[in-house]
């Protein structure tokens, strides 16, 4: 009798991991929320990904009235304690966005900062290192990650609850020209947390952006 050889099971081996920070910018009356997403993707002996995961390791809303250039202050502040040399900043240019980040580009980042303006069109376009994104796909993409289980929050994290909450609050609204947008079911609740993780989430679904740290640059990732 001939027996077939047992199929060696895969040995995943992890590429080296991308740190995306993301920030929702606050108003006067609105949270700035600030969030890191880990990427990790897994290959197998030849080079050839196999996986992929979305850790999210912090969370942090900052004190309502915290000045912007305060504000750029922490961005760096968590950016420079990554220690991966491939890290990622992306902000929120819609409404307040455009003035920080005109600052961020003499604070200290090189110019290596990537920018969302979020739209309720159906596509998405890229001038530079700026994107126009809808809000479908920013929400839809977190929504996705976490329910097939790509997504993992970090056990402990204290707005952990507040990011779950946020996501299963949202629903989608039609408009009368017959475009979607996302929204929380009730006025009380934010969506700052779950727009600053989609932001960051969905740039790392990106084939590449800018990369900022030792060695920056728009980077293929």
């Amino acid at each position: 009798m001939k027996f077939e050889p047992i199929p060696q099971p895969i040995e995943l081996f992890k590429a080296p991991s991308i740190y995306y920070l993301s920030a929702d910018l606050g108003q006067v009356n609105d949270f700035t929320a600030i969030t890191i997403i880990q990427r990790i993707v897994k290959t197998d002996c030849g080079g050839k990904e196999q996986a992929r995961e979305y850790h999210l390791r912090h969370i942090e809303r900052l004190p309502l009235g915290t000045t912007y250039p305060s504000v750029i202050a922490r961005i760096k502040l968590l950016a420079d304690r990554l220690t991966d040399e491939r890290r990622a900043v992306v902000i929120d240019l819609t409404g307040v966005g455009r003035p920080v980040w005109d600052l961020m580009q003499t604070s200290g980042f090189r110019g290596q900062v990537n920018g969302i303006t979020i739209t309720g069109g159906n596509t998405v376009s890229r001038e530079g290192g700026i994107y126009s994104v809808p809000k479908r796909d920013l929400v839809t993409s977190l929504q996705v990650a976490f329910q097939n289980g790509q997504l993992k929050i970090a056990r402990g994290l204290p707005e952990g609850d507040a990011l779950v909450k946020e996501l299963t609050n949202f629903k989608v609204k039609i408009s009368n020209a017959g475009h979607d947008t996302y929204e929380a079911w009730r006025e009380s609740i934010h969506d700052d947390i779950v727009l600053s993780a989609s932001m960051g989430l969905w740039l790392a679904t990106q084939k590449r952006c800018w990369m900022y740290g030792r060695n920056p640059g728009f980077i293929t990732v």
